[in-house]
């Protein structure tokens, strides 16, 4: 799995609440509630899709059924993917296999709950962001139906989601510059996702990791260590098919310097080439982040969960959605370089010299 922080939110995602303006009584009798999560991304060979029952009953407590499976899984679901086009006829069905994702090499943690076993739904085809992709779930026993769809996120062509700067799609244009010592001065730092078939854009939400490198030589033993601080950009929008991540050179000195810290005994610091990364989702996601962010979490949140689901059912929970991200490394031209070792805001103990490159 790769990094993607405003999406990684969602591995403790634990739904005990529901979208709309209605609430799960926690004291009602126990009834079944499906709760569905998942990701579609290009870049996996395998997609799998956790489908559980959340546990609420007036009489078990809860530590008692989460230490029972049975309490989290259904016995039979039948799970396939419709893949549609773009006027929303079918073009083809996928079913999914029910795999133990410990087998699969995705271990559940010990703890109360139970590790074992630790179902998903699988399938290995390949993604295509020409087609709309629907989850359908079907209960036999219940009779009841789930769907959600979601577009595919195009992260594989380098003419629909282009990240200036990075070598890998724009080498002429590749150095960042933030040399300038005016204050507030600021870099932006930008692409496009130009949607299949010129359709509506579906991405919802961006965010930018810029990943310093350096190198830790000491001068006595000679020992070289490389190291990295990844500097968040934070979360962006879409200007039609535009997005732009403004940085001041004020808040990345800064940044540099915290994440650098204080140089070990006897070493010295020689910057290398960094890594631009840009993470992509959709809206379902971003429409996720907004109740999160009004509800709120932890001790002052109006719930016990961010409510949110994009599912659509009668007892059911979740998100499904896709992500994408492009990321290749950006050179510091020497400017940068050169004002980042003379900058008041760069503590002088971190000992950076200049750069590893040429």
């Amino acid at each position: 799995m790769r990094l993607f922080s405003i999406l990684t939110i969602l591995a403790a995602f634990s739904f005990l609440g529901t979208g709309c303006s209605d609430k799960f009584d926690v004291a009602a009798p126990y009834k079944n509630i499906t709760v569905v999560y998942g990701y579609l991304d290009q870049n996996d060979t395998a997609h799998y899709i956790r489908i559980q029952k959340a546990f609420l009953d007036n009489n078990l407590s809860a530590i008692t059924m989460s230490q029972n499976a049975d309490s989290s899984y259904y016995r039979q679901l039948n799970v396939r993917i419709d893949r549609l086009d773009r006027d929303s006829n079918l073009v083809d069905t996928i079913h999914l296999t029910r795999v133990d994702l410990t087998a699969e090499g995705y271990a559940k943690p010990t703890g109360t709950f139970y590790n074992s076993p630790n179902y998903a739904y699988k399938f290995s085809n390949l993604l295509n962001s020409n087609y709309i992709y629907r989850l359908r779930i079907y209960n036999p026993l219940t009779g009841e139906v789930d769907s959600v769809a979601t577009p595919i996120l195009d992260d594989q062509s380098a003419s629909i989601f282009v990240v200036n700067k990075i070598q890998d799609s724009n080498a002429a244009n590749s150095n960042i510059d933030f040399s300038s010592t005016i204050p507030g001065a600021s870099v932006h730092l930008s692409g496009t996702y130009t949607p299949v078939n010129s359709g509506v854009n579906p991405v919802g939400i961006l965010q930018g990791v810029l990943t310093f490198n350096w190198i830790d030589s000491n001068g006595i033993t000679h020992v070289m260590t490389r190291r990295s601080f990844d500097f968040d950009l934070g979360n962006t929008y879409m200007n039609s098919n535009s997005f732009s991540f403004p940085v001041t050179n004020t808040s990345l000195y800064s940044g540099l310097a915290t994440g650098m810290g204080v140089a070990p005994a006897n070493t010295y610091r020689l910057l290398d080439r960094a890594r631009l990364s840009i993470y992509i989702s959709t809206a379902d996601f971003n429409s996720y982040l907004q109740v999160a962010q009004s509800a709120g979490t932890g001790l002052t949140g109006n719930e016990i969960e961010p409510v949110y689901t994009n599912v659509k059912g009668k007892n059911v929970l979740g998100l499904f959605t896709a992500r994408g991200s492009r990321s290749g490394p950006i050179t510091i031209n020497v400017a940068t370089v050169d004002s980042l070792v003379a900058s008041p805001l760069i503590n002088p103990n971190c000992k950076l010299l200049g750069p590893a490159y040429h």
